[in-house]
């Protein structure tokens, strides 16, 4: 299985609102009806307990994945500032000043007949941020 490689980044005093379009094994569009997605942020790999941020299908603009167009596979991944924020790094926790601080992720599809599962995976960066809004 191929994993497609997508990494995200995104900045502490912003939300971080991404669209992407899912292709299926043929290239074209994958077909998101019927599925369920969900999304985990982690200081690494298989790193236990609880995830740091945990996204799940949702239905209108809050922390989660919110399905466009199920037919296109057209997604928005949601998280809010505030949760952004609350990540552990940033120069209060060592890290130097404008460092950006990097976490790994995975988007999992659960769908009727689960063939390939993982969407796509990554790093996850985060930047310090500037303005404070």
């Amino acid at each position: 299985m191929d994993i497609p490689l997508v990494p995200l980044s995104a900045a502490r005093n912003l939300d971080l609102r991404e669209e992407y379009g899912l292709l299926g094994e043929d290239d074209g569009p994958f077909n998101l009806t019927g599925c369920t997605l969900k999304m985990e942020v982690r200081l690494y790999g298989a790193q236990p307990g609880a995830a740091l941020i945990s996204l799940p299908t949702v239905t209108t603009d809050i922390l989660g994945i919110r399905v466009l167009d199920a037919a296109a596979g057209h997604i928005r991944i949601i998280i809010p500032k505030a949760n952004l924020a609350a990540l552990p790094g940033g120069p209060a926790n060592g890290t130097e000043p404008n460092q950006p601080d990097v976490f790994v992720y995975d988007l999992v599809i659960d769908r009727p007949v689960p063939l390939e599962p993982l969407a796509m995976a990554g790093t996850f960066t985060v930047s310090p941020g500037v303005t404070i809004l």
